[in-house]
């Protein structure tokens, strides 16, 4: 038994050192990249940022920026949308800022409407928790209203369950919206003038083009066909065409 406490105890040491000692080495890699970014050196910076197996939306955004400093937008415009998803609160504006500044360089400013404004106010109010954050709220103040229910009732103080159920109503609003947030399935447009076809063949009547740069959303993957939407209308592209984010 003693042998096993033992054994226990030194694979947990392990696993801690195995832990730090990799945290270490992409703390370095990432300090190495961003000074080869510094030194213009793009090309270096964006192979150590590919390196990196689990990037976090500190190293998304970084590997954008060298995207958008050699002119590769839309491989910079997918990066930033995957720093999006996990980015924290003071994270975002800077990558709105620059997402702003792509639809400039691409002569496509885009005029930002109510619609935009609002998802953007939504993702930061979002960002304060991660998803697992959204979950673990939603179960505790769900216990807490199972717990406290009947005697709230028993003692007929509504408002105080009335506000309970709404903040449990809210928190389950929040974790919705933040696992399609993080799960939704979106693509962002390869080439100008895409031409969005009825169906899954080039034989099917055209419905229209999508610029350069646009975001769509993935609705159905067929053969070598994406079934996208973009505003009022859906229908296919070809896949060579699509960058998943």
């Amino acid at each position: 038994m003693k042998h096993v406490r033992i054994l226990y105890v030194v694979m947990l040491w392990s696993v801690l050192i195995g832990g730090s000692l990799a945290a270490r080495d992409v703390q370095e890699t990432v300090l190495r990249a961003h000074k080869l970014f510094e030194q213009g050196s793009i090309d270096q910076a964006l192979e150590l940022y590919d390196s990196i197996e689990k990037k976090g939306p500190a190293t998304w955004y970084n590997k954008g920026l060298c995207h958008y400093k050699k002119g590769d937008f839309v491989g910079a415009l997918v990066c930033l949308k995957k720093a999006e998803c996990d980015a924290s609160w003071s994270e975002l504006p800077d990558i709105y800022y620059t997402i702003d500044l792509i639809h400039k360089s691409l002569d496509r400013e885009q005029h930002s409407s109510a619609v935009d404004s609002i998802y953007r106010v939504v993702v930061r109010a979002l960002s304060v928790l991660t998803l697992y954050g959204w979950q673990l709220l939603f179960l505790l103040l769900w216990v807490i209203l199972l717990f406290f229910a009947a005697r709230l009732i028993r003692r007929q103080r509504y408002l105080s369950l009335t506000m309970l159920s709404l903040l449990v109503i809210l928190s389950a609003s929040a974790l919705f919206m933040k696992h399609g947030l993080c799960n939704s399935q979106y693509g962002i447009v390869l080439k100008d003038n895409l031409v969005v076809y009825a169906g899954p063949d080039e034989a099917f009547h055209e419905l229209g083009s999508l610029a350069q740069a646009h975001q769509v959303s993935i609705c159905e993957h067929q053969d070598k066909w994406l079934k996208v939407r973009s505003g009022d209308y859906a229908g296919w592209v070809c896949d060579d065409n699509i960058a998943l984010v």
